[in-house]
């Protein structure tokens, strides 16, 4: 950018010093949720650029905190140019339900989603229909167990009921809220689910883009001092679904299929509604599939006496009652594959994670390329496939002005740590360790005491926290931390008078609103 140009940035109303001449990144605080504002000047304008807006359910104080900051983006402009939605999961998208009133008066220019948002893509399609199934089902699962009693140790009147050890529709609850569904969802209205958040974004939009990974790099809202570089989610559904590195054990479950596994859902789904309708495949099936305890309850139902085994009434009452009894919990294992059910759970949730929007945003070009890294929620098949692709599209990697993935993680300087910093959504060898630019800086939206406390989710991940201050020198900047937290690694790693230090300190800054706290924001020197 020109000096002319430079100058001309402060005379735009919305910029204070700190922006004066810079590219802004602000990160919203104390939230288990994404949300990103990114300022880019351009003359006498500014472009705003807002990825993701959400904030995990159960955080205390949700909503109100999501009001706070959309009132927050809402005093810096009128105008969303970019809004990314990286992928359909409550912490990225449930701000825009809590906030929707604030929100509806602001402009958005353009709304960015992956490839499989697409109504019009075939594959895509697919990939709904058995994310729609698997939450269905899910749902279905949860209410006939608790409808059985599996979710409390107490005795309802009629039948009896199987105390639990530990209840796995805890940890089920807590999969299915990521897409707003179920238990504990975000509102009892329609509108609350993550999938009608998404369709109201739509309309509102001017414009809605579906980004191609691989695609030739793009100026951003004109700007030609950013280049757009898509780098996923992969077309390969192999890499789509694969979550988590390769181990000896071959993943177990999956959203398609006839696995055994499935069979045991099955269950759940018949003692929901009974075994009317079922064919006699599926009703052998589903005999199989049950357990000990639930063949001998439904024995006792009259209205499924096809299923159980015709045995003396009395005789089952008073095994039930010894079975059921506190005193004997420790034998009973028939409850244990109900963790089927959480494990395709969490598959689910892995696999969306996976269709995250991943960018690039390369600022200048050449030797002087730095490059913005917002990868979503993006898991190891989605970081993987990103070396299949050179830009621009007909070029050979080894060709002059070919642009790779590793020439982009080469040169990132800012890192938008994935998925809160969770073990699997940070690559090692084909990602972090191939980010060695000396100003290689890292915002994670982490709340710490939340994910460890009440979800019992080690984030950060503490070898990967521990590599991240390794690799940036300790530029770490954290939603739970405030900026007098942050430590250089050692002073070893920094330039003898400590410049370099300062330097990143001055390009840091706290934002507070009335009540508080509301944002870190980082700033970038123009090309």
């Amino acid at each position: 950018m020109s000096e002319a140009n430079t100058e001309d940035v402060a005379k735009n109303p919305n910029d204070d010093e700190f922006c004066v001449g810079f590219i802004t990144v602000r990160m919203y605080r104390d939230i288990l949720g994404d949300c990103f504002l990114l300022r880019f000047p351009d003359g006498q304008r500014t472009v705003h650029m807002l990825i993701d807006f959400g904030i995990l359910q159960g955080m205390p104080d949700a909503k109100k905190r999501a009001r706070r900051i959309m009132a927050d983006i809402a005093s810096l402009t009128k105008t969303i140019d970019i809004l990314v939605v990286t992928h359909e999961h409550v912490d990225h998208l449930s701000g825009f339900y809590h906030a929707r009133d604030l929100f509806e008066p602001i402009e958005v220019k353009e709304l960015w989603l992956a490839w499989t948002e697409d109504p019009r893509d075939e594959q895509a399609n697919r990939l709904r229909q058995g994310r729609k199934a698997a939450l269905a089902l899910l749902e279905r699962s949860y209410k006939a167990f608790a409808a059985r009693g599996y979710a409390a140790a107490t005795e309802r009147s009629g039948e009896v009921a199987v105390p639990l050890k530990s209840s796995p529709l805890d940890g089920l609850r807590d999969v299915m809220s990521f897409a707003g569904v179920g238990p504990g969802s975000l509102g009892a209205a329609s509108d609350a689910t993550t999938a009608n958040i998404l369709k109201a974004l739509k309309a509102k939009a001017a414009v809605v883009r579906y980004l191609e990974p691989g695609e030739n790099a793009f100026a951003l809202a004109g700007l030609a001092y950013v280049q757009i570089y898509v780098m996923g989610p992969p077309r390969d559904d192999a890499l789509l679904r694969k979550s988590d590195p390769s181990k000896a054990k071959p993943e177990v479950y999956a959203l398609s299929g006839q696995s055994e596994d499935e069979y045991l859902l099955a269950a759940s789904v018949a003692l929901d509604d009974g075994p009317d309708g079922l064919d006699a495949d599926a009703l052998r099936k589903l005999k199989m599939s049950l357990p000990f305890g639930f063949k001998n309850l439904i024995a006792l139902d009259s209205k499924s006496e096809t299923i159980g085994a015709q045995q003396d009434r009395d005789a089952q009452e008073a095994f039930l009652a010894r079975y059921a009894s506190a005193s004997e919990g420790w034998r009973r294992i028939d409850v244990d594959w109900l963790w089927a059910a959480e494990t395709i759970a969490l598959k689910l949730d892995s696999d969306t994670n996976n269709t995250s929007v991943v960018l690039g945003l390369s600022i200048g070009n050449g030797e002087d390329r730095r490059v913005l890294l917002f990868p979503g929620d993006a898991q190891v098949g989605n970081w993987l496939s990103w070396s299949n692709y050179v830009w621009p599209r007909g070029k050979k990697a080894d060709e002059e002005a070919a642009v790779t993935s590793d020439t982009l993680l080469s040169k990132t300087v800012l890192y938008k740590v994935g998925h809160h910093a969770s073990h699997n959504a940070t690559l090692r060898d084909r990602g972090l360790e191939l980010m060695t630019h000396p100003e290689l800086t890292a915002m994670i939206p982490v709340h710490q005491e939340f994910a460890n406390t009440v979800k019992h989710w080690n984030m950060p991940f503490p070898s990967l926290l521990k590599r991240l201050e390794e690799k940036t020198r300790g530029r770490v900047i954290r939603a739970d931390r405030a900026k007098d937290a942050i430590k250089p690694a050692s002073g070893a790693e920094t330039e003898e008078d400590g410049s370099d230090w300062e330097a990143f300190l001055s390009n840091l800054r706290e934002v507070d609103d009335a009540q508080g706290a509301i944002a870190l924001e980082y700033r970038l020197r123009l090309p």
